[in-house]
């Protein structure tokens, strides 16, 4: 788990990226909340961490069987585990922009109970059904550092 060197120009990049995605709705296998969280790491570094994790997979049963292959592969116990051996987690109370956020309340899908969001300002992006949805910060969110 290197460190990844932000591109010059990461925070125009996010902010383009944040705009793309405001009105795309959900969609297993194209748009959800993983796709969001890898897609706001390449936007940043230029890097896809998380590109052999997507199958070819359109429904939540489908992403459910891809999630528990995927962590067979690679030896972890739950996606949190998963996260954290490619990203360095962040013990901070006001994550700085661009940081990756899993919340584990009911924004998470059943397939990993966990949502994956990015640090925008003050709020989280998290993709909702519609596009994407601006949360606070909660005291129970885990961060990881980009």
């Amino acid at each position: 788990m290197g460190a990844r060197l932000r591109l010059d120009d990461w925070e125009n990049r996010l902010d383009c990226y944040i705009e793309e995605m405001r009105h795309k709705p959900f969609r297993w296998g194209d748009n959800d909340c993983l796709a969001l969280a890898s897609g706001a790491i390449i936007a940043q570094t230029g890097t896809d961490l998380f590109g052999d994790w997507f199958g070819t997979y359109r429904t939540e049963w489908g992403r459910l069987l891809n999630y528990k292959k995927q962590l067979k592969r690679i030896n972890c116990c739950d996606i949190i585990e998963a996260v954290d051996q490619r990203m360095q987690r962040s013990d901070v109370w006001l994550p700085s922009r661009g940081s990756i956020v899993g919340r584990s309340d009911g924004l998470g899908s059943s397939v990993m109970s966990i949502a994956f969001g990015v640090v925008v300002s003050d709020k989280i992006a998290f993709l909702g059904y519609d596009g994407l949805l601006f949360e606070p910060v909660k005291h129970s969110d885990i961060f990881w550092g980009v």
